[in-house]
């Protein structure tokens, strides 16, 4: 198995950053292809966000989030069954299914894993440009406070 270039845990940020179209097509092509069925339903809801203060250690709830959750089985070429599971901040059950399927594919390396790789390299280059973007923006708003020193020597009298 050849490893893609980020720990699992990272995958289904990349590939939900990928064009949903794609990846809802890929997913539909291999769940056909590798007999895909639900391990278990999949879920789609509400999630409370939850705080800890720091000095109290007082919980707070800082409000709702979109959840969606869902697990699947395929089988493998070989005959084995294999599993893939997807938990993503989204309202949508068919796209944690979609996430699901893709992650089983990825992670034990069945047919169409090159093409899942490529998905997963199309996020993390999209996230990749929202980094720069956002560190671009950040760097236009450091101020050099040492020109305020240099001019703050010739003030003593």
């Amino acid at each position: 198995m050849t490893f893609p270039l980020l720990p699992r845990s990272q995958w289904m940020r990349a590939i939900a950053a990928a064009d949903e179209a794609r990846v809802v097509a890929l997913a539909a092509r291999l769940a056909s292809d590798l007999q895909a069925t639900p391990s278990a339903p999949p879920r789609a809801g509400l999630a409370l966000l939850r705080l800890r203060e720091s000095v109290m250690l007082d919980t707070f709830y800082l409000g709702e989030i979109p959840v969606a959750s869902a697990r699947v089985s395929l089988l493998a070429p070989d005959g084995r069954r294999v599993e893939g599971g997807a938990i993503v901040l989204d309202d949508s059950g068919d796209l944690a299914v979609a996430l699901a399927v893709l992650d089983g594919v990825l992670a034990h390396d069945l047919p169409g894993a090159r093409d899942v790789e490529g998905l997963l390299r199309e996020g993390q280059a999209e996230i990749d440009g929202v980094a720069r973007v956002r560190g671009a923006m950040l760097a236009r708003t450091r101020v050099d406070f040492s020109l305020m020193a240099e001019v703050g020597n010739g003030d003593d009298a």
